[in-house]
């Protein structure tokens, strides 16, 4: 079986420009992703991050059928995702398996990140305020209920899990992420410029 084609699209959000970068020998599905999701206006304003995955089904021709279940808690970001799905299922191409079984399920995973930057405008008393602490494990746990078949977020809570001593339950973790990794069909990452706050979620 052909190794998964892992690929990053970055968007870059500064005024009105919008600039995505493909990585060399990407696949037709990647090219076409990555000239058409973008990252939500309302969204990288709120600072809103988070993974949203599709798992769809491929008929024995090797063409999506029925629609895709979504896992996200993030309406604005799958919505995005399926709109840009919609434009590729129209062009889809059995290639884009990539060698891949027919007839079985396979997942899409998306992940929008926020670039902090530099603050247009700074605020003078951020040097005054005391960082909030942050529950690394209890974020985790919310982003892996809410989306439950993210490989990344089981990747990092295996390295958390890793680093406070609890082997068995990282192990767990690891295996999880290689299982739902073998399943993709692709990973895109598409990340914001611009925002000045801290992301509100995963």
């Amino acid at each position: 079986m052909k190794k998964l084609t892992s690929f990053l699209v970055l968007l870059f959000f500064v005024g009105i420009g919008v600039f995505a970068q493909n990585s060399d020998g990407a696949a037709p599905m990647n090219q076409m992703l990555s000239k058409n999701v973008k990252y939500p206006t309302k969204a990288r304003t709120e600072n809103v991050t988070g993974f949203v995955t599709l798992s769809i089904s491929i008929d024995e021709a090797g063409f999506p059928k029925g629609d895709p279940i979504v896992y996200s808690s993030h309406p604005e970001l799958s919505e995005e995702v399926l709109r840009t799905y919609a434009l590729v299922r129209e062009k889809w191409n059995p290639d884009f398996l990539d060698g891949k079984k027919t007839n079985e399920d396979y997942l899409m995973t998306f992940e929008f990140r926020l670039s902090q930057g530099r603050e247009f405008i700074k605020n003078p008393l951020a040097k005054y305020m005391k960082p909030q602490e942050v529950d690394h494990l209890e974020v985790l746990n919310k982003a892996i209920e809410e989306n439950p078949y993210s490989p990344k977020l089981y990747k990092e809570r295996g390295e958390y899990y890793y680093m406070i001593g609890e082997n068995w339950l990282s192990k767990l973790d690891f295996n999880q992420s290689s299982f739902l990794k073998k399943q993709e069909l692709t990973n895109i990452v598409i990340i914001g410029y611009g925002a000045s706050n801290q992301p509100k979620s995963l």
